[in-house]
């Protein structure tokens, strides 16, 4: 793992500007702003670390070797000292490669560029993009590339930057402002990658139900997008207390944590509506809006909350979990209606065996322990269930399906994999009148 720095150079002649990053020292008088990039965030790198310059042939002649440009007039070379040798005056420790690349034209040389970028970038490494002199949609490229590298290649990509010449003025009128006052902003645009990444993680979430991408992003790096507002740290805290709420609710729910749901949910609620979305960029808003428009589904009702937990289930194709915690809380809801202790173990055994005896109507001669020895709690499940039949249907085909799951096919007559969703879905609409009912 090393750093890498990357930048494209253009064919202009650039002018000679101040640039500045934020609070850092300005980097005065220089034509190219990967000198003031190169020193403000690499002056501490390594021989380990690289620095490469994407060049056409027309930008290396031009800006990359010395004396590249022509004047107008005489027709001779303009004195100009090119980026290599401006780069090697750094004095910097990182290695430093230049290399050539096409002028993008057509989708062919777009590949090229793509795979040379690729081609660069090592395992692990951690990456500072400059865009400022990239042409046509090298940047858009180039960022592809990079959130390509991320999976492949678990590479970082540590900032994103952008010399705003532009807020200077049109280049004719710039030319008449002394080098000295031509003050030109870095712009740190990392947050746009990060958007993406939140983009692509709470999406993941909502559409999988694993919360693992959302909780990194929040515990390492929610700082980065937040506003300079007061209780700043406060603010990124229980973001991180998000993102940790939201990996557990991941995990109670893939592992079908029944007694957990709704305590698990009840204080994610908490731990959204701790988060000031007001320190966030406009931008990140409404995502976090749509995570607790999600989670705002679950009431804090153990028998309601077993049912949207089915149904959150099989929205995000955790099938068997759905199969499972919908089974589970229909035994609860016989207890709440019968004895009101829906973490009495034995009352729920008992609630499984009434279920069986119900069906197969069985003697009491036939009724094994426990219900057999509770005789009385058997017989409050039983009555029950001969005044709710069409409960008693659910849970007949509850118990079918489940049983298919849970022995992986092997049995009579197996279920084929599409269908188990599909039976689902009626189920679960039944049964949410039922209870309602």
């Amino acid at each position: 793992m090393s750093n890498v720095y990357i930048s494209f150079l253009g064919t202009n002649d650039y002018l000679e500007c101040t640039y500045q990053y934020e609070d850092a020292d300005p980097v005065k008088n220089i034509r190219f702003v990967q000198e003031a990039t190169l020193k403000t965030f690499c002056a501490d790198w390594t021989p380990d670390d690289r620095i490469f310059i994407f060049t056409t042939e027309e930008a290396c002649e031009k800006n990359w070797m010395d004396n590249g440009h022509i004047d107008r007039e005489t027709k001779g070379p303009l004195p100009r000292t090119g980026l290599e040798n401006r780069i090697r005056g750094l004095g910097l420790a990182a290695c430093i490669e230049k290399i050539d690349i096409p002028e993008g034209k057509g989708k062919d040389e777009i590949w090229q560029i793509f795979n040379k970028v690729y081609a660069h970038l090592n395992q692990g490494d951690e990456v500072i993009f400059d865009i400022t002199h990239s042409l046509r949609s090298i940047p858009m490229l180039a960022i592809v590339v990079l959130n390509y590298a991320k999976v492949i290649k678990n590479i970082r990509l540590q900032g994103v930057y952008y010399g705003a010449f532009e807020v200077l003025g049109p280049l004719e009128a710039v030319k008449n402002i002394p080098p000295e006052k031509r003050l030109v902003p870095i712009l740190n645009l990392t947050p746009f990658d990060l958007l993406m990444e939140w983009s692509f993680a709470i999406d993941r979430f909502l559409g999988s139900g694993d919360a693992g991408p959302v909780s990194d992003l929040a515990t390492g790096s929610v700082e980065q997008i937040l506003n300079d507002t007061k209780g700043r740290d406060e603010t990124a805290k229980a973001f991180r207390s998000l993102g940790k709420g939201l990996a557990s609710f991941s995990k109670v729910l893939a592992t079908c944590r029944g007694p957990e749901i709704s305590k698990i949910s009840r204080n994610l609620t908490k731990q959204i509506n701790k988060c000031d979305k007001r320190s966030l960029p406009p931008a990140f808003v409404p995502l976090f809006d749509l995570l607790k428009k999600e989670i705002a589904l679950f009431k804090g009702s153990d028998i309601d909350d077993g049912i949207q937990a089915a149904k959150w289930c099989l929205d995000h194709n955790l099938i068997q979990q759905a199969y499972t915690i919908l089974q589970e809380t229909l035994f609860s809801h016989m207890l709440v209606r019968t004895q009101g202790k829906i973490n009495d173990l034995s009352g729920r055994e008992i609630a499984s065996q009434a279920i069986k005896i119900h069906m197969d109507k069985l003697s009491e001669e036939e009724w094994h322990p426990p219900a057999g020895a509770k005789k009385e709690t058997t017989r409050k499940f039983l009555e029950f269930l001969r005044t709710t039949p069409g409960f008693v249907k659910a849970m007949r085909d509850l118990t079918q399906f489940r049983n298919d799951l849970n022995h992986a096919g092997y049995g009579p007559s197996p279920m084929k994999p599409h269908k188990f969703a599909a039976k689902l879905e009626p189920l679960l609409s039944n049964i949410t009148g039922l209870l309602k009912g």
